[in-house]
């Protein structure tokens, strides 16, 4: 019989989430067709506002399906618990945020820097209140700390060989490690986003001046040229 958490239940075990991989691979073999990624994609979006409105612990797989209007045989065709669902929630957050959109061939190293800070900045503003649920969840959930920690070493990665790539061509300080630097001016953007959409921002930081002042921090960092 499929786990199900009511409400008020006791903290999550994240090793409970974990189930053998071939049937899981079978359950999400419904999801191929067209009707299957529909119905899947509703008990994600209904279970992403059930988060956002009752938190992870409080949120209970009745109301995911009652928001979907699913019964509940349908959610457990596509998901074992609710710690399933949350986990694709946070695939899926953590995804956007870390994906900005493709940039025109040409463009400067400074455009490409303040397009990807605001994609990050308006993204997370988008899912400041799903960040809250996740950012708690992950301290007690080993597979949702995991994702995050995955994503952002991908984001890290690519930093990283955007600042060789500036190197190379002699448009960053060449005595910048790129592995140092990925991490630290993306741990920067990271924070800033959460000070301006997941706290009181006391200080009254406006996005697009917070924009233009990553991207100085950010260019200054790498030694850029202000005429590139």
């Amino acid at each position: 019989m499929p786990e199900r958490t009511d409400r008020g239940a006791a903290l999550p075990n994240a090793s409970r989430a974990r189930r053998d991989v071939g049937e899981l691979s079978k359950r999400r073999g419904t999801g191929r067709t067209r009707r299957g990624r529909q119905t899947r994609g509703q008990l994600v979006d209904a279970a992403r506002t059930v988060f956002e409105r009752d938190g992870f612990l409080h949120a209970r797989v009745a109301d995911i399906c009652d928001l979907a209007g699913l019964s509940h045989g349908s959610f457990y065709t596509y998901f074992h618990s609710k710690e399933e669902v949350f986990r694709e929630v946070v695939d899926s957050v953590e995804l956007d945020l870390l994906t900005p959109e493709p940039v025109p061939a040409g463009t400067d190293a400074i455009a490409r820097i303040r397009a990807a800070n605001r994609h990050y900045l308006e993204t997370y503003a988008a899912n400041a209140k799903i960040m809250r649920v996740i950012q708690q969840v992950s301290t007690f959930d080993a597979d949702v700390r995991r994702i995050r920690v995955q994503r952002h070493d991908e984001f890290a990665l690519a930093i990283e060989r955007r600042t060789r790539s500036l190197q190379a061509a002699e448009l960053a300080d060449q005595r910048v490690d790129a592995a140092y630097a990925a991490q630290a001016l993306g741990g920067m953007v990271a924070y800033f986003a959460e000070l301006l959409f997941n706290s009181e921002n006391t200080v009254g930081f406006d996005l697009d001046a917070s924009v233009d002042q990553l991207t100085l921090l950010w260019r200054n960092a790498l030694g850029i040229s202000a005429d590139e």
